[in-house]
């Protein structure tokens, strides 16, 4: 005798009981990874900015100070304090500038204010130094800051990215 495979009982049930015991389907939504990514780039990219402060401290500090003290001019020794002290200035704006692509990694809305506060201020910044040198504003630091700033606005561009932002 051969094996057949037991029959199957179809218990048919009527539609209106069967969609009063189901349950809804469970929709997990995953999280943007784009504030973490740019909060992350962001934070690299304030590494320049401290290094070019750092270098600004050495070159104003140690050098014009120095040689102003030298040779007894009080002009350059001026002149090497304020080099001095907007090197020390982009130096704080380069850990202000970490901190906020921290706070974006965070996803905090935060830390992109933050950035762009930061990247205006550069922009500020950038426009007093040629200023102060009498030449033209320098228009590939502020095209840079712009797209800076576009580019760390896209968290809170994106509908998938914000909408998972504090």
């Amino acid at each position: 005798m051969e094996d057949q495979p037991p029959e199957t009982q179809i218990i048919q049930e009527s539609i209106g009981q069967a969609q009063a015991f189901r349950q809804p389907p469970v929709v997990y939504e995953t999280k943007s990874s784009l504030p973490v990514v740019i909060g992350v780039l962001y934070a690299i990219y304030q590494i320049l900015p401290i290094l070019a402060g750092i270098a600004m401290l050495l070159f104003g500090g140690v050098f014009l100070g120095g040689l102003g003290a030298e040779s007894g001019n009080s002009e350059v020794v001026g002149a090497g304090a304020v080099v001095a002290a907007i090197g020390l200035l982009i130096v704080i704006v380069g850990a202000v500038g970490i901190w906020a692509g921290v706070l974006m990694a965070q996803r905090k809305k935060l830390g992109v204010y933050i950035a762009w506060g930061t990247l205006g201020l550069g922009a500020v910044l950038s426009i007093v130094l040629t200023t102060m040198e009498g030449m033209a504003p320098d228009i590939f630091t502020l095209g840079c800051n712009g797209i800076c700033a576009v580019f760390v606005g896209l968290p809170l561009m994106v509908s998938s990215a914000s909408q998972h932002m504090e």
